[in-house]
């Protein structure tokens, strides 16, 4: 059922081969004898004079009293200011993110879809975030994958051209665009995650300010780190999601998978910070639990931080 010849390199478990802040104010009120009762008092030009003397001075003290009041408020606002806004150096750690590419219509996925679940689960306290792209060219098996699109299939593809190869299958997985392998390999999967979980990452990825009207969704972003040559790219998910298959080589099944990428955009860095958006496609329910995975990558597919935030 091959397209075409396995390349000999590809592991023998592959089944599926195809080409192509704000400030308080303080108000001091200070009860004032009329001129009439200071004149009554006081009996001479001198005693009048010093009289007014004293409440100036008194009046002077009491501003200087608020002066010092309202200057240290200020300086302890500014204080906290600068605090909220020292960079999170914990986020600075070490990442993987593991992209599987996979299909409804392979026979050989639903497992590599059961380990990717695992990853996630057993890796949930670690910076280590899972995407699922599902590709179209198996949809001629007799399922069309409800999940797949042209331009991860097209993405797969040149991945391919970056290994080496014409030829791509599934399932396959990629840890940080640098290593591909097997998607239902686990020893492969825990080595290559271990490997990058003591990397420190070249760039910090910030997505903020989230908003979602229900037909799009903007974001701010921020990137810390390089940018030459490389471009933000976030992957709106559907944390998980079952099928009922009913064609196909997995008829009858209740397929499962986790983090479905249903739409990515690709942002070119001209700047470290700035807003985009993304369409949230029909596919896409209103009870379906949904986040954004980011991440940096340049020209060469290599990826340098990745972040994940809920929606």
């Amino acid at each position: 059922m091959f397209p075409m010849k396995i390349n000999k390199k590809i592991e023998k478990n592959v089944i599926r081969i195809a080409f192509k802040s704000t400030n308080s104010e303080r108000i001091i009120a200070t009860n004032q004898s009329s001129k009439k009762d200071i004149v009554s008092i006081c009996r001479s030009e001198r005693q009048i004079q010093k009289i007014v003397v004293m409440r100036i001075s008194f009046f002077a003290f009491v501003f200087s009293l608020a002066i010092c009041a309202y200057s240290f408020n200020n300086e302890r606002d500014n204080v906290l200011v600068l605090a909220d806004s020292t960079p999170n150096l914990s986020k600075n750690k070490p990442f993987a993110i593991v992209q599987l590419f996979t299909s409804q219509g392979c026979s050989s996925c639903p497992s590599a879809d059961v380990l990717l679940e695992k990853i996630e689960r057993e890796y949930q306290d670690s910076n280590v975030y899972v995407l699922s792209y599902h590709v179209d060219y198996w949809n001629r098996l007799g399922w069309k994958d409800v999940f797949s699109k042209k331009e991860f299939s097209d993405m797969q593809y040149r991945y391919g051209s970056k290994f080496g190869g014409s030829s791509v299958y599934t399932p396959q997985a990629i840890v940080n665009g640098k290593i591909h392998f097997v998607g239902s390999n686990e020893v492969k999967m825990n080595e290559n995650i271990s490997k990058y979980l003591k990397t420190t990452p070249e760039n910090i990825v910030t997505l903020s300010e989230i908003e979602n009207d229900g037909k799009q969704i903007t974001f701010d972003y921020k990137i810390d780190g390089s940018l030459s040559g490389k471009k933000l790219k976030v992957a709106l998910v559907i944390n998980k999601k079952n099928t009922n298959v009913k064609r196909g080589e997995n008829s009858g099944k209740m397929l499962s998978s986790v983090n479905i990428v249903v739409e990515e955009v690709a942002i070119s860095l001209i700047n470290k910070s700035g807003k985009e958006s993304i369409l949230i496609p029909d596919l896409v329910d209103v009870a379906d639990s949904l986040s954004f995975v980011g991440y940096i990558q340049n020209s060469s597919f290599d990826i340098s931080g990745a972040i994940l935030e809920d929606i």
